[in-house]
């Protein structure tokens, strides 16, 4: 078949868009056949990521800072020696080479306290560091959750693309050879042309996303991302919303975000620094002792002297020219950036947590509605399709049946690494995402131990937890203004009497009276049992009209008990398709029961039908004269309750 230039050009892009697809895969699996778990890349990160090695490298100053600190409470030694040649043009010596040396040792006595409060500030800010670094080690931790779940869903959104574009080529090829044939329509094949250059920018989309995340995955993990990724499985760390509540997740995650409790010892730290400004007003006091000797004395004659001496050197100054009360100043204000930073920690960790735990409640609500929309819209495409082969429907309902498949199985696929995501985000936010991957990071100690003062601290104090999510009132899919049980949108009577029982739609209604079809033969009182003599044409489930005289037994029982109900039950013979015998005993039965509700005025509550096919037969072979004992059908009379 000799294809036109357009044709030619759909069939290049088609092959072009699925070459981009392998060409994306092979760059994305970094030539690795194994399965890789989330738990190998978050270690990698954690102990190779620079933002995460220079958090540890803030810490590890951090913990010399107070080393540094505390070397102020030891003494202070100093040697000093001197060797130098002297000519001058006076005194007896002239010229001379002179030598000097001398020993101190300063302790500090007093200092106001400056030393202890710098080294307790110095402790609280390495406990600080400390936090800062498991709130990079969690952030990492989330963003590379994130990124991998991102790889994992553009690899399955861009294998949907493509299978929605085969499927648009193939309609294609059958138009195009229905148009060629002249027995098709010219604007057919511009209608699919058009849908199949959309198909082909949804692959090229798709690739795009995946080309992107794969970049956000190189950078924070260093590799790109296996072609194998094992999915996320965290569930015995999720969160289950119709147990824990908004409240407790917040009090939990106010004790354990890493960021928040930074913001804390962040303002105990920066008070101790407020100590160490004020201990500029206080006088300093050390002891001092040295020891000296030189070769030349006071008149500079050869002639070595010694010296030596120990006191107590005492200062205090008057005036700095205003630095020490502007010091003063600058660390209160430290104190007050503390506490704000302190205020932004925690609303963020508030809107994160509360964010996610609705998004959890949402989503897990909405899944079966996705998933039910995308399985009809899957039955329906594979109609559309059987159908319009046998010229049944139009291109267009099954172009826009396999759109609409598309699109809800592209809903279904990002509501669920939605859900996924939003549990992995409501893990970080309460600081424990790394540990329930398992993954610490290596070499660093328990600085928490080593701090002046753990502190305990009440969140409420500074920001409260406050419930955000819509009250039912507020949500039109669960608002019911008179508490019916009935929500307002299918509410036919808004206004039903409280406590009251109502139907379907919410409208008052009265017990339901017992009904036949309540029971069945295995838990039903049966009172009488028929035979009922009707034979069907073959194939056929109309009752004959000479044997509807057949019935009247059962409704003279009927009659005689208000309180009796009947069950017809049909059977069928062993021979023939199972399946088929089913819904013909079935239909037999029905037919019957309908016979008896139009000529006895019988309620049709009282009257039931069910279909046995070849579960109970009479005789259990297949013989002609099993085969007219099994095919019958009967009537049970049954005990109602009372109304």
């Amino acid at each position: 078949m000799k294809l036109t230039k357009k044709v030619l050009r759909k069939v290049a892009i088609g092959v072009a868009g699925t070459a981009l697809a392998h060409g994306a895969y092979a760059q994305t699996n970094g030539g690795e056949s194994t399965s890789v778990s989330l738990e190998n890349y978050v270690r990698k990160v954690v102990n190779e990521n620079p933002e995460v090695q220079a958090s540890w490298r803030q810490l590890q100053v951090a913990m010399s800072d107070v080393d540094i600190a505390r070397g102020g409470f030891r003494p202070q030694v100093d040697v000093l020696a001197t060797s130098a040649y002297t000519d001058r043009n006076y005194g007896l010596d002239r010229e001379y080479m002179g030598h000097t040396a001398e020993i101190a040792l300063t302790q500090m006595l007093y200092d106001g306290f400056l030393t202890s409060s710098e080294v307790k500030q110095f402790k609280q800010a390495q406990v600080v560091r400390y936090f800062e670094l498991l709130g990079e080690v969690e952030q990492k931790s989330l963003e590379t959750a994130l990124a991998y779940m991102d790889v994992q869903l553009f690899r399955e959104l861009l294998k949907l693309a493509e299978e929605n574009l085969i499927t648009h080529v193939d309609v294609f090829k059958q138009i195009e050879d229905s148009v060629e044939a002249g027995v098709g329509r010219r604007a057919d094949l511009e209608q699919i042309s058009g849908r199949l250059s959309l198909a082909e920018s949804n692959v090229l989309t798709e690739l795009s996303n995946l080309h992107d995340v794969t970049a956000r995955f190189l950078r924070l993990v260093g590799v790109k991302p296996a072609d194998r990724l094992t999915p996320v499985t965290l569930n015995s760390a999720y969160v289950d919303t119709s147990v824990t509540g908004i409240n407790t997740l917040l009090t939990n995650a106010y004790g354990t975000n890493p960021q928040f409790n930074a913001a804390i010892y962040n303002i105990d730290a920066q008070r101790y620094g407020v100590d160490s400004a004020k201990s500029l007003y206080h006088p300093q006091v050390n002891l001092t002792a040295s020891y000296g000797a030189q070769t030349r004395d006071q008149a500079a004659l050869n002639n070595t002297i010694t010296e030596a001496s120990v006191g107590v050197n005492f200062s205090y100054n008057l005036y700095n020219g205003g630095s020490d009360r502007a010091a003063i100043r600058q660390a209160l204000s430290q104190v007050d950036l503390a506490k704000d930073l302190r205020d932004k920690a925690c609303i963020d960790m508030r809107q994160t947590v509360q964010i996610a735990y609705n998004d959890i409640i949402n989503i897990t609500e909405q899944l079966p509605s996705l998933n039910a929309h995308r399985l009809s819209s899957d039955r329906v495409k594979s109609a559309y399709m059987d159908q319009f082969t046998i010229g049944e429907r139009s291109l267009l309902d099954l172009l826009d049946s396999e759109n609409e498949y598309y699109e809800s199985s592209r809903a279904y696929l990002e509501a669920q690494y939605t859900l996924e995501k939003a549990r992995v985000r409501l893990l970080a936010a309460s600081g424990s995402l790394a540990q329930t991957l398992g993954i610490t990071k290596e070499g660093v100690p328990d600085v928490l131990d080593m701090a002046e003062e753990k502190i305990s601290y009440d969140p409420n104090y500074v920001c409260p937890v406050v419930r955000t999510n819509f009250e039912d009132e507020r949500n039109i899919l669960k608002r019911d203004s008179d508490g019916d049980g009935i929500v307002d949108l299918w509410d036919d009577c808004v206004d039903s009497t409280p406590g009251a029982m109502v139907n379907d739609f919410g409208c008052e209604a009265k017990e339901p009276e017992p009904s036949a079809a309540d029971f069945t033969l295995d838990d039903a009182q049966i009172i009488d049992s028929f035979k009922m003599n009707i034979e069907f044409a073959s194939n056929s489930s109309d009752v004959l009209p000479e044997y509807e005289n057949n019935l009247q037994s059962v409704i003279e029982a009927l009659n005689a008990n208000p309180n009796s109900g009947v069950i017809i039950h049909g059977h069928a013979s062993l021979d023939g398709d199972a399946a088929y015998n089913q819904r013909l005993s079935e239909r037999r039965a029905k037919a019957v029961a309908s016979l008896l509700m139009t000529k006895a005025n019988i309620a049709p509550r009282r009257i039931t039908a069910v279909g046995y096919g070849e579960s109970r037969p009479l005789v259990d072979e297949e013989s002609e004269a099993a085969n007219a004992r099994n095919r019958r059908i009967e009537a049970a009379i049954i005990q109602l309750p009372s109304s």
